[in-house]
């Protein structure tokens, strides 16, 4: 990695760690570079604003995240439900993984509710990945391994505010919940709920 990336990677997890701390308003360009280190010439030789830096962060998580995960549950061979729970594998190796990151984006659909310049961009990146979630669902029901009487948007919608949800009580309540079992009741409540 060439020495422009490593810095782009810096700038980029020392403000994912600070708008998880402070918030995106909450977080100035001095605080980003302080953190690390720069001065904000040398961070604006990177990142236009902060806003240009926090499409820049969306845009990673869903090559990372989004992206990943197609191409490996596409991989998968079997059914429907083995796909879902392929899902399900990957949302929770990869939280585990990029934990700041993927708080920082569950609070910031919240924090930037009313901003009209970057929730375009954040809904359009969570869309894809409940499109991906509903058509897997479609088949499956389709294939008649999924209940007919399951609404595949809904059901995506339902899986992806779980998520949001077990993040959410996984961060409050780390010291005595086992991460591992919360998945393995998340993952039988969500697919046995679906299966015919």
């Amino acid at each position: 990695m060439g020495y422009r990336k490593k810095t782009e990677q810096k700038i980029i997890q020392a403000a994912i760690e600070l708008f998880v701390r402070k918030g995106y308003h909450g977080t100035s360009i001095s605080d980003i570079t302080s953190r690390i280190g720069l001065t904000k010439g040398a961070l604006y030789a990177h990142f236009k604003s902060k806003g240009d830096l926090l499409i820049r962060i969306i845009h990673e998580y869903e090559i990372q995240f989004i992206d990943q995960l197609i191409l490996t549950v596409d991989a998968i061979e079997g059914d429907e439900v083995e796909k879902l729970n392929g899902v399900i594998t990957f949302s929770s190796r990869f939280a585990l993984e990029n934990y700041e990151l993927c708080v920082f984006l569950t609070v910031l659909t919240s924090e930037l509710n009313a901003n009209i310049d970057f929730q375009p961009i954040l809904k359009a990146t969570y869309r894809k990945l409940q499109q991906y979630i509903s058509e897997i669902i479609r088949k499956g029901i389709l294939k008649r391994v999924i209940d007919k009487q399951v609404d595949p948007d809904l059901a995506a919608l339902t899986f992806m505010a779980i998520q949001d949800g077990i993040l959410h009580q996984w961060t409050l309540n780390r010291d005595y919940i086992d991460g591992r079992q919360f998945v393995k009741t998340f993952r039988h409540l969500f697919i046995k709920g679906m299966l015919p």
